[in-house]
């Protein structure tokens, strides 16, 4: 669990969804650095309004886990996170019991029963016996926890309370069993504990419950139809290269004109290469811009190319085909590029200058208009 701070107000995003300020809540988001697509972020409010869980698929690296973090960034929020991964078990995410604990606590209250009367041994064991299955020898786990602490925001708050954020990470590796433990929290809000005092955990009131993002690269086992049902479904695709650029600048708002041009011509160029295996995500144009930023970059040769390339290229393979394409990428990466450009140029006086310097575009009508040499 990553804690909310205390020393700030928390936000509902429920709550602003509810009362139709969809808007003010996008505008949070993207203060983060985070763009969500329009239709993904209309997705993710359709799941607040009804209290479904949201199910995000999509390619590594298309911004499936930051979405939720900057949600929880931006309302701070508390986080629960549930990372998907080979032999978990249902114990680890939903709860167990303390065993030691338990069996501490009975030898105790045997011990202490061989000094009483007969008369009021049995009485006192029995007691003993039924309160070693109460609350306090209870250990939650992610989900649990998540599901408990919305019950506590409920029962504390005069109106609906500010719930936790519960992040369901790459749950195709979850495994079938798994899944099937997570149908009745998702479905009911509760997490039945059998012999506990109270017999659950949890809250079914659908305003009051976490809110629930599980993602899926779609890679180990295709997700159980019952586990899919309890969702509201989005894609994450690969952004356009014009959203790709709004997100850089957003997410690297002290980088160059320049230096985005170069990691957003760069990567593009990179991704139509044939013959990779693996073609660099958005995480990687973020790692690569970031890294121009800090070494405050202003030109791109073969030395600086191949000093990033730890950045982008990700196997042996890939890195020797690359090689063979240094000149191209180098190319490319100088270029005019009509997309990203003329993006820059609508937004950077500086940089709309140096394109009409360079004599590759001119203005007309407050629209800027490739040369017809370019064709």
């Amino acid at each position: 669990m990553i804690p909310h701070d205390t020393k700030k107000e928390q936000i509902n995003p429920r709550q602003l969804v509810l009362e139709e300020r969809e808007n003010e809540l996008y505008r949070l988001v993207c203060e983060t650095g985070y763009v969500p697509a329009e239709s993904n972020f209309s997705d993710f409010c359709e799941s607040l309004k009804s209290g479904r869980a949201w199910l995000v698929s999509g390619t590594r690296g298309s911004g499936k886990t930051a979405f939720p973090e900057a949600v929880a960034e931006c309302c701070n929020l508390t986080t629960c996170i549930v990372a998907g991964r080979d032999g978990l078990k249902q114990e680890e995410i939903l709860y167990d019991w303390d065993k030691e604990e338990q069996a501490t606590w009975m030898r105790e209250h045997l011990e202490a029963a061989k000094l009483m009367p007969d008369s009021e041994k049995e009485d006192y064991l029995a007691k003993a016996r039924r309160e070693k299955w109460k609350r306090d020898f209870l250990i939650l786990g992610e989900m649990g926890l998540a599901y408990d602490l919305a019950a506590t925001s409920a029962k504390n708050s005069a109106e609906i309370g500010t719930p936790p954020i519960l992040i369901l990470d790459e749950s195709d590796k979850f495994g079938a069993s798994v899944e099937d433990a997570m149908l009745m929290p998702l479905e009911r809000g509760l997490v039945y504990v059998p012999r506990l005092q109270g017999g659950y955990i949890g809250v079914s009131d659908w305003n009051s419950r976490p809110i629930v993002v599980t993602t899926s690269n779609d890679l180990r086992h295709k997700l159980s139809a019952p586990f899919v049902s309890r969702h509201v479904y989005s894609r994450f695709d690969t952004p356009s290269l014009v959203k790709e650029l709004e997100i850089l600048r957003s997410r690297c708002p002290r980088a160059t004109p320049a230096q985005v041009a170069f990691a957003a011509k760069l990567l593009d160029a990179v991704r139509g290469i044939a013959g990779l295996e693996d073609y660099p995500s958005l995480r990687e144009s973020i790692d690569v811009l970031n890294a121009f930023e800090r070494d405050r970059l202003i030109y791109l040769d073969e030395v600086n190319l191949l000093r990033y390339f730890c950045y982008f290229v990700k196997s042996g393979e890939a890195q020797e085909l690359l090689k063979l394409q240094i000149d191209y990428l180098l190319l490319v990466a100088n270029a005019f590029h009509p997309i990203v450009d003329m993006w820059l140029a609508e937004r950077d006086a500086n940089w709309k200058t140096t394109l009409m310097n360079s004599g590759r575009v001119f203005k007309t009508e407050s629209e800027f208009v490739l040369e017809r040499s370019e064709f």
